[in-house]
């Protein structure tokens, strides 16, 4: 009777071979992923810790690829009944390194984010933008000829513009300075490679 380890060998004994690289063999392949998104600062003193998700594009020529999409989180915002969405576009370059696998891969990243902030469910709405740079990495695991699961962590800076808090029953606002912070990503999705 085959244990564990016996299993493994197997099945990756029956896996095929050759340069993939625990990533699809298409170079143009399309992302989906979950986020959670931890938040620190002068920034965010308001902001609770949020959840969301993202798509993206990615262009894998080789061992660096380049990836574009849209992010999405939402955030409580303490002692107030507003919620709080950030959210925009993104560009994420990324460097696979070669560990000699055809099954997984780690990778370093870093992303550039201009995004959004939105607030609902409540009386106040606020007009600003966000600078987010973040690095950090991952590991690709390879499930298919054209399907990766994505794990990954990235930690960043964040910049908040200037902007204007406005309070919506009385029309009557008050302007909000820049400030900064700090978050800490996670992530996990689907990579579907398309095209021949």
């Amino acid at each position: 009777m085959l244990g564990v380890r016996g299993l493994l060998v197997l099945a990756l004994g029956g896996l095929p071979s050759g340069g993939l690289e625990a990533q699809s063999a298409q170079a143009i392949s399309i992302q989906g992923s979950g986020l959670f998104n931890a938040v620190f600062g002068d920034v965010f003193d308001v902001f609770e810790n949020g959840v969301g998700g993202e798509v993206q594009v990615r262009y894998t020529p080789s061992a660096v690829s380049v990836g574009a999409g849209f992010q999405y989180t939402n955030h409580g915002l303490k002692d107030l009944q507003e919620n709080a969405r950030l959210y925009g576009g993104f560009v994420e370059p990324r460097y696979r390194i070669h560990a000699g696998s055809n099954v997984l891969a780690p990778y370093v990243s870093a992303r550039f984010s201009l995004l959004k902030v939105g607030i609902s469910g409540g009386d106040l709405s606020l007009s600003s933008t966000f600078i987010q740079v973040n690095g950090g990495g991952g590991l690709l695991f390879r499930l298919g000829s054209r399907v990766n699961l994505d794990v990954g962590a990235t930690y960043g800076y964040n910049r908040l513009a200037e902007g204007a808090l406005t309070r919506k029953s009385s029309g009557s606002s008050v302007p909000v300075e820049s400030s900064s912070g700090t978050n800490i990503v996670a992530r996990l999705g689907l990579a579907i490679g398309i095209g021949g």
